[in-house]
């Protein structure tokens, strides 16, 4: 209960009585709480009091709050290394997640000047553009975008759906990897992004650049990732 002649401050009591429904199982992962203008109400305190203990939880990661979604408790996160070179799928997997894809496009294009920067393509090079939706437990987490060399054409007569592009190249064609050097910045949901992960449009989303070699240094492809922050812990 809130008390008012404690000399706690009511946000703290407030953001406390979140945490121990938290700890307690009484709240899980996943679970979307009542409304600023609801707690209010129930907890006989302002708004203003309600959106301080909010604000502070979220910066603790207990709560993640979505724009025209509401207010959530955080789910585990995925455990990312971005320095080694491991797939999406292994990465759930380590986790005790099952891993899916969705395939967007599959398709050969014409290299940008990007392609022929990061692959050592020529103008005039074609590429093999591969685009999927990459979900854990059946949930959107992140939009995969794969360029490869047209030496790698045989993608277009696979399957990727709800498989491990990596185990494809490495099992099935004898593929090895290398080094990988990736980047790290901010970028926003498109209108296609936003609708393919359940989010709103202009949704603050991680992206991871990188450009994947073998052992010889030959380059095997470029991706794209964009990520859904609250659902991921990077390790570097």
């Amino acid at each position: 209960m809130i008390d008012h002649s404690e000399s706690s401050p009511l946000y703290r009591q407030l953001q406390e009585k979140i945490l121990d429904s938290i700890h307690n199982g009484t709240l899980k992962p996943g679970d979307k709480l009542p409304t600023e203008l609801e707690l209010s109400e129930a907890n006989n305190v302002s708004r203003v009091t309600v959106r301080a203990a909010l604000d502070s939880l979220t910066s603790e990661g207990y709560l993640v709050r979505i724009p025209g979604k509401g207010t959530f408790i955080t789910k585990d996160k995925i455990k990312k290394n971005v320095v080694e070179t491991i797939g999406f799928s292994d990465t759930c997997k380590l986790q005790n997640k099952v891993p899916g894809a969705k395939v967007i496009k599959c398709v050969i294009e014409d290299a940008t000047a990007s392609d022929q920067e990061h692959l050592g393509l020529m103008p005039g090079d074609k590429v093999i553009n591969i685009e999927r939706i990459r979900y854990a437990d059946n949930v959107p987490v992140s939009v995969e975008y794969s360029r490869f060399p047209s030496s790698f054409s045989f993608l277009l007569q696979e399957d990727l759906n709800n498989i491990s592009l990596y185990d494809i190249l490495k099992n099935k064609h004898k593929i090895t990897f290398g080094i990988s050097r990736k980047y790290i910045v901010m970028e926003f949901a498109s209108f296609d992004v936003a609708t393919y992960l359940n989010i709103e449009e202009g949704y603050p989303l991680l992206c991871i650049k990188s450009t994947v070699c073998n052992p010889d240094g030959q380059k095997i492809h470029r991706s794209k990732q964009l990520i859904l922050g609250d659902r991921f812990e990077l390790i570097v």
